[in-house]
């Protein structure tokens, strides 16, 4: 299978999820601001929910999403409550005609290093960590 992981991240959150998945995919995990290099199985995709909303920079990405070289689109997401990045995922997905995965990861670090609140992302817990992994081992079986 040929993955690629891209993140939107402000605090340091999604980055840090986007890095342990790729990790384990045995891939580097990339900014959505990094071009995809051709034919992607499966790209994990994932950003942050801020102000009840996917940043602005992922909505952009998911108009102009490419469908000729991705084949499957597995999304994740932190956030403090709200499912609403994965939403916004599955809803670019589908208007680009790109297949979503069963699998997705919403996870809820409530104001654990929130941006807006100054503090500093991408420190996860050991909880945390595990659920990240247990997602990415997920996508292993992915054909």
């Amino acid at each position: 299978m040929n993955a690629a992981v891209r993140y939107q991240s402000r605090g340091g959150n999604t980055r840090a999820v986007a890095k342990i998945i790729a990790e384990v995919l045995g891939v580097e995990a990339h900014s959505i601001s990094e071009q995809l290099d051709g034919k992607i199985d499966l790209l994990v995709l994932g950003g942050g929910v801020y102000a009840w909303n996917a940043d602005k920079e992922l909505l952009e990405y998911l108009k102009h999403i490419d469908k000729t070289g991705i084949m499957k689109i597995a999304p994740f997401s932190t956030t403090g409550a709200m499912a609403v990045a994965i939403k916004r995922i599955q809803e670019g997905a589908a208007k680009a005609e790109i297949p979503i995965t069963e699998q997705s990861l919403c996870l809820k670090i409530r104001l654990q290093g929130h941006a807006a609140l100054g503090r500093e992302g991408g420190h996860l817990t050991l909880e945390q960590i595990g659920t990240v992994r247990e997602f990415a081992e997920s996508l292993k079986e992915i054909s």
